[in-house]
């Protein structure tokens, strides 16, 4: 089996130790380098070619369809897991960015064991939410349903 190689991008030296102490417990992951600035991000992924990239997003902002897109054109099959992404982000913006390579988010990451299994979860093509993530999709799109928009919602 083929190790699951992971990009972390975080602005934070201490954010991006963390993350890579806990998935060095896990011998089937394999951090192969930390994005410290967010100019870093497409650079890195064009040199090393992850196959997950793990965004921290209070240190790097939330992840945005511009960066995204400049992603999957240098790397169509990068699947891209945000961590401590706010439920306000998920209602607005995920169902636009899932169709951008973002598979997964974690809003409050507390144990290793949760993000070795979303991890694995997006890694297999799959998407990862937490509880908090599920019920701030659930929300959206609960409220598309009740307020769509497009020509039914004009008719």
């Amino acid at each position: 089996m083929k190790d699951t190689t992971v990009l972390i991008a975080s602005k934070s030296p201490t954010i991006s130790a963390e993350i890579e102490n806990r998935l060095a417990a896990n011998d089937a992951i394999r951090v192969i380098g930390t994005a410290k600035a967010n100019e870093d991000i497409p650079v890195m992924t064009r040199h090393l070619l992850p196959d997950i990239l793990v965004i921290h997003a209070p240190s790097c902002g939330e992840p945005h369809q511009e960066l995204l897109s400049r992603l999957m054109r240098i790397q169509p099959d990068l699947k891209i897991l945000a961590l401590e992404c706010s439920p306000e982000h998920i209602r607005s913006c995920f169902i636009k960015l899932a169709a951008w390579g973002l598979r997964g988010c974690i809003c409050k990451w507390q144990d290793s064991t949760e993000l070795i299994d979303a991890i694995y979860t997006v890694g297999n093509g799959d998407f990862y939410f937490c509880p908090v993530a599920s019920h701030a999709l659930l929300d959206a799109y609960r409220h598309m349903i009740h307020h769509p928009v497009g020509e039914e919602a004009r008719a």
